[in-house]
């Protein structure tokens, strides 16, 4: 019989797509986690939404959800295929305010397209505002044709899920990277501070564009007991921000199951595990 509880999260980086199957059982237990190769950029084949590609990245998620049982899926959303402001708290309650600043952050796309979400900040007087567009959105919903409960979830929320999940206290610092862009949260006791992603056609040119977004993010200069790094080229971005990020805080490539306090019963991959972390915390969900 269908396992009733199935959990797949799942995630793209690069050419790759990566997933996690939750135990029905025990919170902590992953039955699987794994990797599927493609040969094209997943990320930009979901932004363009080009029909033979897409076909193909559809193939392999029913693959998986087939083989599993899955009735739950929980999708990591790429950075760039969604817009991230901060607004103060006024703006949020004022109606005429909140859709005038959504008409300006999302110019040219029709308001019925156009899904909304507000999250509270460490800081009460100002809101998160995540917009997501219908025309971005087109490709990948196609993914979770079948499913029984669907949820796309954004980088910061991997951040969520892990405070949820390991009740670290302090402050955190997540960041993803993500080809030739790179998501960075805050978090200060269990609370979101602050968000953004940076985008760059050169690996080296993040430490100018991370001070130049520094200079108007105070949050991202603040202290951080513990940082963690996932995702593409991991090893690379800890060497290239390491000076740029708090000295006294503790750097963590998450790339080992005693890292993500989760057990399997694989205990060695065939691929660097830091790009299946948000998958994992995905489903855990």
């Amino acid at each position: 019989m269908p396992d009733e509880t199935a959990c797949l999260g799942f995630c793209f980086f690069d050419h790759q797509l990566f997933y996690a199957v939750r135990s029905s059982d025990e919170k902590m237990q992953l039955r699987h986690i794994g990797a599927v190769d493609f040969n094209f950029n997943i990320v930009e084949a979901l932004a363009a939404n080009k029909d033979g590609r897409m076909k193909s990245v559809r193939a392999g998620v029913n693959e998986l959800t087939d083989r599993f049982d899955v009735n739950k899926l929980n999708i990591l959303l790429p950075p760039v295929l969604e817009c991230w402001a901060t607004l103060p708290k006024r703006v949020h309650d004022d109606a005429r305010e909140r859709e005038a600043y959504i008409n300006i952050l999302m110019n040219g796309i029709p308001r019925k397209h156009i899904h909304p979400s507000w999250f509270a900040l460490s800081n009460q007087d100002y809101r998160l505002l995540r917009l997501r567009a219908d025309q971005t959105l087109e490709g990948i919903r196609t993914l979770a044709d079948g499913i029984g409960k669907v949820d796309f979830l954004s980088t910061f929320e991997v951040g969520q899920q892990w405070i949820e999940h390991a009740h670290p206290g302090g402050s955190l610092l997540t960041i993803s990277s993500f080809h030739q862009c790179l998501s960075v949260s805050s978090f200060i006791l269990g609370k979101l501070r602050g968000v953004t992603y940076l985008t760059f056609d050169d690996i080296n040119d993040l430490p100018y564009l991370w001070l130049q977004k520094a200079r108007d993010l105070s949050w991202m200069q603040g202290l951080h007991e513990n940082i963690q790094v996932c995702g593409h080229a991991a090893d690379d971005i800890i060497k290239i921000l390491h000076s740029y990020l708090d000295d006294a805080g503790v750097i963590t490539k998450m790339d080992s199951l005693e890292k993500m306090q989760v057990s399997a019963d694989e205990q060695t991959y065939g691929f660097d595990l830091a790009k299946a972390y948000p998958a994992v915390m995905l489903a855990l969900t």
